[in-house]
Formats: C-alpha cells, sequence, structure tokens
C-alpha cells in the first residue's frame, strides 16, 4: 500500500505546466519530444488535489514540489497521511499510528517526474500505449526493470498542450485517477517544507538496523 500511494504521490506534480498547442498526426518521437519539453518547464508546484480508485478509496490533500527531487504531500482528514520527497528519501509518515518510513526516492517507478532535464532515454522507463484520440494523448510508463511494481497512464490534452489527467494501476491492478485544483506553477517555494520533523527517530536506508519495507 505505501508503495502505491508512494508511486501516487509523485505523480501529482505536473498537472498544469505551460501551455502550447501541439501539432495533429505527430509520430511517436514528436510525441515524446513534447512530452519531455512540457515536463521541464515545470521547476515547482503548488497545488489542492482529489484523488479516487477502483476500489472506492476517495481523499483530498494539498502537494508542493520543487525540482530536482522535493515534494511534500499532505491528505486532509480523516486521512493522517503526509509524504515528503526531503532531495534524497520518500518519507512516508502516519501521524495516527506514529508510523514512519524511509525509502529511497530512486527506486519509485514514479520519481522520474522530480528530475530536472527529464528525457525518456534515459530515464530507466518503457513508454507503451501511445496514442492520439479526439484532442487527447494518451501514453503509459512503468519502470523498465521493475514493470510489476505499477504504471502510470499520462493522458494530455492536444490544445492547449497540457496534461489533464492521470491513471495509477498498482500491482494489484487498483486503478488510482488523481485531478489537481487551484494549481500554481514556478512560483516561490519555502524549501523548509521539505524538511520532515520526525517525532520520532525512524531508521533509514544506510542507517545500523535499517529494515527496507516492501
Amino acid at each position: 500500500m505505501k508503495r502505491f500511494v508512494t508511486m501516487l504521490a509523485l505523480s501529482v506534480f505536473f498537472a498544469h505546466g505551460t501551455a502550447f498547442a501541439a501539432p495533429a498526426g505527430m509520430t511517436r518521437e514528436q510525441i515524446l519530444q513534447k512530452i519531455e519539453n512540457y515536463f521541464n518547464t515545470v521547476k515547482t508546484m503548488k497545488s489542492e488535489f482529489v484523488q479516487s480508485s477502483s476500489s472506492g478509496v476517495f481523499a483530498q490533500g494539498d502537494v508542493v514540489v520543487s525540482k530536482p527531487d522535493k515534494m511534500r504531500l499532505t491528505y486532509r482528514p480523516p486521512s493522517p497521511v503526509e509524504i515528503i520527497a526531503d532531495g534524497k528519501y520518500l518519507i512516508f509518515h502516519d501521524k495516527k499510528l506514529g508510523q514512519v518510513t524511509h525509502m529511497d526516492l530512486s527506486a519509485n517507478p514514479a520519481a522520474f517526474m522530480l528530475h530536472e532535464n527529464f528525457k525518456f532515454d534515459n530515464s530507466g522507463l518503457t513508454v507503451t500505449d501511445v496514442t492520439q484520440g479526439n484532442g487527447t494523448i494518451e501514453i503509459t510508463v512503468y519502470k523498465t526493470n521493475e514493470a510489476s511494481n505499477g504504471r502510470v497512464k499520462l493522458i494530455f490534452r492536444k490544445n492547449p498542450f497540457e496534461l489533464k489527467q492521470w491513471q495509477v494501476t498498482d500491482a494489484q491492478q487498483v486503478k488510482t485517477t488523481v485531478t489537481l485544483a487551484g494549481t500554481q506553477i514556478n512560483g516561490a517555494v519555502d524549501d523548509n517544507l521539505f524538511v520532515f520533523k520526525n517525532p520520532k527517530k525512524a531508521a533509514r536506508p544506510g542507517d545500523k538496523g535499517f529494515r527496507r519495507n516492501r
């Protein structure tokens, strides 16, 4: 469950960015280049989000992102969860249970969305199902060496070109859809938001006695 939630959290970054038109009838290579350019225009983001899943789960929250590799995602009550990417670790904090888990950020299949100068060619991702519909473009990606961990479908509006929706499918085939609202792009962000104030000391990768959660 944690692996899925953190994968989803990293997927919320690019719902709105610099808008530009996409020509009709683009080739696969042109589509991927357009998406790379789109992703690389976004440096910081603040937004509210709504999350729903095929299992019936519904949640709302707030997200703040600063590239490279920093994010804070806080779910609103009744969910007690917050997730922080501090540049190295992805930290899952259940405030109700007092549970804190550190995971390697680079191991997450959606971590590429927090990188600067993103390119599909060196991302370690496999891109599938690049399709063009009535005013939309859809692509599906997964981590090449860990295909069983989940997939992300990105759905773009062609004109203006922007990411309007994404769906995350986890290893149990549960599908979750995320929508953002009130998004602010490339504004000032306080770096202190990405410093996790741990109420208890949690073991991290490399610490003595650390055990990785799976």
